[in-house]
């Protein structure tokens, strides 16, 4: 299976897409996953692109993003928007996608779906689209759950019943049963690494490329690499002496300085990490008016809580900005955190079903309070006044 089949089949086996298909022009073109419409072609051979990927979004991602893209170009303030894409620019069609594609990673086209050209092949390409669908998701939801609370007109109907198609094809509490004796040997951290990593993806928490898992063991931290598929993490764990005494932690996630300083407290030896829509969405929802607004992400002061999960600003990386100051000493006292727009950290004592559980628990009170907020928000409107 070439490298363009196997990203084809993960957007259609995580439901992300309905259809999914690569342009590669790298010598001569070749194409993988169907057929492709001429302007695709065109925009293809135009922009000289090593590969171009199309797909079309399975529901309720496809509505989420139509509605996002409502205004033209659109841009959350999650993390990983902020990162990886900064803005998703918006097409009427594809006779568009070209000008958009020369200053953006990926374009959404009304009516059709996400474009995005990769450089570097069809891992990139998979990436920028899924963190598109990521984008445009989180801007809807969180946008129309913020106009709701606010009292203010939004389209709660829509989503209401995009929530509804969500929670039953997305949405999963029944959990896998995890290994428990892993702190036998270096193989035994490994395996059980890869095995939660893999069930966080199937869980639907984080879309393969995003997140990290660790294992603190013996003066060793156990890490996943930067840019690594939590659903692939064989062969790409990188242990890293607690004291920093190697530079084995250059390829190392870039949240390794967070994980060490969480590591400080006795009784956590796991930390999972991932992304659930929701709990990404309920952390960036704040009707505060307060000095800091608008720098929410590094410079919010207000004690907020998704679910029992408290929410923290941070930035990634390492600077005075980042979640290496805020996360781990909020989790001394806790075992869910969830870092504003960025996502959930959990961790426990021995192995990785506490830190599972956590995670989907946290997920959960996040759905629960968003459609809260919604259905209150239907109730005000329809009461007499």
């Amino acid at each position: 299976m070439s490298l363009f089949d196997k990203y084809i089949n993960k957007l259609k086996k995580q439901k992300l897409a309905d259809e999914a298909v690569y342009i590669v022009t790298e010598d001569s073109v070749s194409i993988y996953g169907g057929d492709v419409s001429a302007e695709l072609m065109h925009t293809a051979n135009e922009l000289k692109a090593y590969c171009l990927l199309y797909i079309r979004p399975s529901e309720p991602f496809m509505t989420a993003l139509e509605k996002a893209a409502e205004g033209g170009e659109f841009a959350p303030n999650d993390s990983e928007t902020r990162t990886f894409l900064h803005t998703v620019p918006v097409a009427d069609d594809f006779a568009d996608v070209s000008q958009a594609l020369k200053r953006r990673k990926a374009v959404f086209v009304r009516g059709h779906g996400i474009v995005t050209a990769a450089p570097f092949g069809a891992e990139q390409a998979f990436i920028f689209a899924s963190s598109v669908l990521f984008s445009g998701f989180v801007k809807f939801f969180s946008d129309t759950g913020e106009a709701a609370l606010l009292g203010k007109s939004c389209d709660t109907e829509s989503a209401l019943r995009l929530l509804a198609e969500y929670i039953e094809n997305f949405h999963h509490t029944e959990l896998p049963e995890l290994d428990r004796d892993i702190l036998l040997s270096d193989e035994s951290i490994l395996s059980s690494m890869a095995q939660a990593g893999r069930a966080t993806v199937e869980l639907g928490l984080v879309d393969s490329f995003f997140g990290n898992i660790s294992v603190c063991h013996d003066k060793n931290i156990y890490i996943s690499r930067t840019g690594s598929s939590l659903d692939e993490l064989e062969y790409e764990i990188d242990i890293c002496p607690t004291d920093e005494s190697t530079c084995t932690g250059l390829t190392a996630s870039s949240e390794l300085a967070s994980h060490r300083k969480i590591y400080e407290t006795p009784g956590k030896q796991v930390i999972l990490h991932a992304h659930p829509r929701f709990s990404v969405i309920m952390s960036m929802i704040c009707v505060e008016d307060c000095e800091n607004r608008g720098k929410c992400h590094y410079a919010c002061i207000k004690k907020r809580y998704v679910g029992s999960s408290p929410i923290v600003p941070g930035e990634v990386g390492n600077g005075p900005r980042a979640m290496v100051n805020t996360l781990p000493s909020a989790m001394r006292d806790n075992d869910s955190v969830t870092v504003y727009g960025h996502g959930v950290f959990t961790v426990s004592a021995s192995d990785f079903n506490d830190a599972l559980r956590l995670l989907t628990e946290t997920e959960t009170a996040a759905l629960n309070e968003y459609q809260s907020i919604l259905l209150a928000s239907q109730t005000s409107t329809r009461s007499p006044r």
